[in-house]
């Protein structure tokens, strides 16, 4: 949100007319005039499409919840890679989940693990995408994952169906939003309130047991204004048997006390009930079905609450103050019948090779997890001459705490009995690990932002310090643990080029610590490695060189100094490792035709590619680990190509066409880089996967529109990932519906 009252929802980092920069108001209006369309071309935004059909009502103004913002201008002085996925974007391709529309993000790997993309996995330049463990995600600005210091994993997002747009932020200008700054941010923002009562209703169904319902109505009377968002998503998985069922609720509220002083306040409830674990399949299974599934009972549960509160005070037109506070109360629970494909390591004869024979008698283990996160972020953001230099300074502390406690829990009684979160031992099972994880910690962060003509030149350092107790209430071993770290870094934009943004940065990545599920034989608690820290370089070009034309280009270098990998361990817990030094480079880019602009046509025939090349390796030989690191070799999860395609037709009468293709390299699944597959399908090379996906929308009339999404056209059979065993991709998959706005 800019410093005085804009008209429309905008960001506290936008560096545009209302944060004084060295231009006038009048000047800075016509040049966000001419460059408006390219650059919201570039950022998939079908400008001309976009006015033609966006009805939407008047939105009231929303405390700033972004990282980047929709002004077209604060591009020019972001000095990394930037992109947002806008609201008319996900509106006429009708994503079936954010993976997918992350897909088309330049440097993003997105690995499959069930349909509805609750579980994402996402890799940012070649970082292991297990559990997004490596990203940095945000919901309106508050961190979602599970422990963000503790245990970064990922076990929610918000539904696509009630996100606004998506902002994704690379280079050094995440240092902002730790404790993750070494990939990059990811950051889902949701939808405005409506200055007048509004809403809509949407149903679509499909194959594969698929179908969602989504009500959305809100409105404003006097300075109030409230919203309700209220989903239902069911889908069958990847393998025979499975099952998703999801019930997404969100409330929000905006206070507007007066033109200086406004607070929003937000709750979401979110449960999901599976019928799926994560055992994969061994290879003889996957070359006989590759959609076999002999784990029935296999069972993932999740009750998820959170609540924010967001404060803004205008101070005056030069200064904003404000203060997001955040919490939320998650528990989960897996019940598996087996951990891998390599036995049936639950049962009674551990090892004993699966078989559908033996599945529905062997018995469960049980992974109650139960995590809570509290945090409060105030923050400063103001324009000044104090250098001599026309500049804003962005400055913030930040507290934040988690509590997290990790049961475990093996027995034969029961599988589906589920512990909801009680901790008793039921049928006393053998509780098998009972420990906490608790983590305080205090985040500093401050960056200026000086205007020197053509150039942005911004400065910032980011300081970390946690604590964590690290407890086994089993056999009351504990330990603690502090680090502190500085993170500094610093960019640059020049835009004294026609029509192209220059930008380079550089700046210290970390990212922290991780526990393991296995026990450290030393001291009695969950392992846990070191945290990994990195240099993060970055330069590029954005450039509109003629209308109906835009695109990026992006050069990128991670140099890892403690590099986590995991470590597979057939017919047992994998567990975590560092393995030294390794290097991420890379090229990233991206490129939009549009036919309207660059020649005229009534019909907009558009043309949208993204493509990522990834060079990972160790740095550095290790020979006296297990397994031995070789100097050289590829990491795992590291594809070296990526490409997204779309071309597409938008017609004057409300018809938008659009055919995509995607396209993945093959990857390792391991460190020591082995080729041939093994028997439990565990090790081995993936292949690379080509996939074809299509969308359509139509508005039929003013408040009613109907859709249609196809993914994996050809039903092509891939391997999405070889951790726990062969997991298969997403297959053919066809959904369409209606939607009615009123």
């Amino acid at each position: 949100m800019s410093l005085t009252q804009p008209d429309s929802n905008t960001s506290l980092l936008n560096a545009g007319n209302n944060l004084g920069l060295p231009f006038e108001p009048d000047i800075a209006r016509k040049k966000q005039a001419l460059i408006t369309a390219a650059v919201l071309t570039a950022l998939n935004i079908p400008v001309a499409m976009a006015e033609r059909f966006d009805d939407a009502p008047p939105a009231l103004q929303l405390p700033s919840l972004e990282i980047i913002g929709e002004e077209p201008t604060q591009l020019e002085h972001i000095p990394g890679s930037a992109f947002v996925i806008d609201k008319t974007t996900l509106d006429r391709q009708g994503p079936l989940s954010n993976k997918d529309a992350l897909r088309t993000v330049p440097g993003i790997h997105i690995v499959d693990e069930d349909v509805l993309g609750r579980r994402i996995n996402i890799g940012i330049r070649g970082l292991d995408p297990r559990r997004s463990t490596r990203t940095q995600l945000l919901e309106d600005g508050a961190p979602i994952q599970l422990a963000p210091y503790g245990d970064p994993s990922n076990h929610y997002l918000p539904s696509s169906k009630r996100v606004d747009h998506i902002e994704v932020l690379k280079g050094s200008g995440q240092i902002m939003y730790g404790p993750q700054t070494v990939g990059g941010a990811i950051n889902f923002v949701s939808a405005p309130i409506p200055e007048e009562f509004a809403g809509s209703i949407s149903a679509a169904g499909g194959n594969n047991g698929y179908y969602d319902t989504h009500l959305r109505m809100g409105g404003t009377i006097d300075n109030v204004g409230l919203s309700l968002d209220y989903i239902r998503q069911e889908a069958d998985g990847n393998r025979s048997g499975q099952h998703q069922e999801v019930d997404d609720l969100a409330l929000k509220s905006l206070i507007k006390f007066n033109d200086r002083h406004r607070l929003m306040l937000k709750g979401t409830l979110t449960h999901e009930d599976a019928d799926m674990g994560e055992a994969g399949l061994t290879s003889a299974m996957y070359r006989n079905n590759p959609r076999t599934n002999f784990l029935r009972n296999d069972t993932f549960e999740v009750r998820r609450y959170s609540g924010q509160a967001l404060y803004e005070f205008d101070v005056s037109d030069s200064m904003q103050f404000s203060t997001n506070i955040y919490g939320n109360h998650m528990f989960r629970e897996s019940i598996r019948q087996a951990n891998d494909s390599s036995g049936m390591n639950n049962c009674a004869v551990r090892g004993e090779p699966i078989s559908a024979g033996v599945a529905p008698s062997c018995g469960n283990e049980q992974r109650p997890r139960t995590y809570n996160v509290f945090g409060i972020e105030p923050k400063l953001v103001f324009t000044h001459n104090l250098f001599g230099v026309q500049s804003e300074t962005t400055t913030g502390i930040r507290g934040h705490f988690e509590w997290a406690d990790r049961e475990r829990y093996v027995g034969n009684d029961g599988p589906r009995d589920t512990t909801q979160g009680t901790g008793r031992n039921n049928h006393n099972r053998n509780r098998y690990q009972d420990n906490s994880l608790d983590t305080q910690a205090m985040s500093f962060f401050a960056q200026n932002r000086f205007f020197l003509g053509d150039f942005t030149v911004t400065p910032g350092i980011r300081i970390e310090h946690y604590e964590q107790d690290n407890t086994n209430h089993i056999n009351k071993a504990s330990e603690s643990y502090s680090r502190t770290e500085a993170l500094p870094g610093i960019g640059a934009t020049y835009n004294g080029i026609d029509n192209m943004t220059l930008f380079a940065g550089v700046h210290r990545g970390f990212a922290p610590a991780r526990i393991d599920d296995v026990l450290n034989p030393i001291n009695g608690v969950l392992s846990q490695v070191e945290p990994e820290m990195s240099l993060n370089y970055e330069a590029g070009v954005r450039t509109s060189p003629i209308p109906g034309i835009t695109a990026e280009l992006t050069y990128f270098r991670i140099d890892f100094q403690d590099q986590i990998v995991n470590v597979p361990v057939p017919d047992d817990d994998d567990f975590f490792k560092n393995v030294g030094e390794s290097v991420h480079q890379g090229v990233e880019t991206g490129f939009r035709l549009d036919s309207d602009k660059l020649f005229g046509t009534e019909y907009n025939y558009y043309l949208t590619t993204s493509y990522t090349y990834t060079d990972a390796f160790f740095d550095r030989n290790v020979s006296d680990a297990e397994p031995a690191i070789v100097k050289g070799n590829r990491l795992p999860y590291t594809p070296e190509h990526l490409i997204n395609a779309n071309i597409g037709v938008e017609t004057p009468w409300g018809l938008d066409l659009r055919f995509g293709v995607q396209g993945v390299s093959e990857q390792f699944s391991d460190v020591e880089n082995t080729a041939a597959e093994d028997e439990d399908g565990q090790l081995g090379i993936i292949p690379g996967y080509t996939t074809y996906n299509v969308s359509a929308n139509y508005q039929v009339i003013k408040d009613v529109n109907i859709f249609m999404n196809g993914y994996n056209l050809s039903n092509k059979k891939y391997i999405a990932s070889r951790i726990d065993g062969i997991q298969p991709g997403q297959g053919f998959q066809m959904m369409g519906g209606v939607k009615w706005s009123f």
